[in-house]
């Protein structure tokens, strides 16, 4: 069975200790963690992270995620059938984006106040992913741009950089608690690695993530940008809170109980 290592830029001690430190066989000293804090970047850390890591399995996670009871277990068993499908087989994340722009995924968000996806059973390709959580083969020899900057858009990086070097990734059924805060805001941060994003890869644009699009044509983050701005100032009521037990949720959701079934 593949081992498995957790890696989290953190900026956050209340919110990691809610939600990552809080994941059961996290918590259990089960599943090794590695805490990053005071990064300028997280491509950057992650990169550095995973030049360091021995693991077969390195897991990057948000700190505001939580992993329910069996999720690792469940994830080695994945990994395990994946590699047997694909052998060279790189990244691998919980919700992404098709070359299609069909939006794939299965896990809770806070910020959204719903599930996103749904149940969707064998492992998908996927064009990019969300940096919740990201998962990458470690034999795959798939690396973070350290140039990339800001807490932006990696997950989508990866997976170009992936895709360049012959291999493919996909999105998989494996739900957890996204315990996080509604974006309200694509701020200077989120552009710069837009722009840095389409002037790497500007060959293959325009290219679909799962905020906004990828393009030379300004006008799609403009427009995201306005809607995003205009929900956090007229519709600043319906916003939804995050959990202050997301163990909870994830049982009321089932999501406990499709990780044990499935080991």
């Amino acid at each position: 069975m593949s081992s498995v290592q957790v890696f989290c830029v953190a900026n956050g001690q209340t919110v990691l200790a809610r939600n990552l430190q809080r994941s059961p066989e996290i918590a259990n000293g089960r599943i090794p963690v590695s805490i990053v804090w005071g990064a300028t970047a997280a491509s950057a850390a992650y990169h550095d992270a995973i030049a360091g890591a021995q693991a077969d399995i390195v897991v990057f996670s948000h700190q505001d995620v939580y992993f329910p009871e069996g999720w690792f277990a469940r994830l080695q068993v994945i990994c395990e059938k994946l590699s047997l499908a694909d052998p060279s087989w790189a990244v691998a994340g919980l919700s992404g984006m098709a070359s299609d722009g069909t939006y794939l995924g299965h896990l809770w968000d806070s910020g959204l106040g719903t599930v996103c996806g749904g149940p969707f059973g064998r492992p998908r390709d996927v064009a990019s992913l969300d940096e919740a959580v990201l998962i990458v083969r470690r034999a795959s020899g798939a690396l973070f741009d350290p140039m990339l900057p800001s807490f932006h858009l990696y997950g989508t990086d990866i997976v170009l950089e992936a895709q360049k070097a012959g291999m493919r990734s996909y999105v998989i059924d494996l739900p957890v608690i996204h315990n996080s805060k509604a974006t309200v805001c694509l701020d200077r941060t989120y552009v710069a690695a837009y722009h840095f994003m389409v002037r790497k890869w500007t060959a293959v644009l325009p290219w679909p993530t799962v905020i906004v699009e990828l393009t030379r044509n300004p006008l799609p983050l403009l427009l995201r940008r306005m809607r995003l701005r205009y929900k956090g100032i007229v519709r600043a009521s319906t916003l939804h809170p995050t959990f202050e037990y997301p163990e909870l949720k994830a049982r009321e959701l089932g999501f406990v109980k499709a990780s044990e079934d499935a080991i």
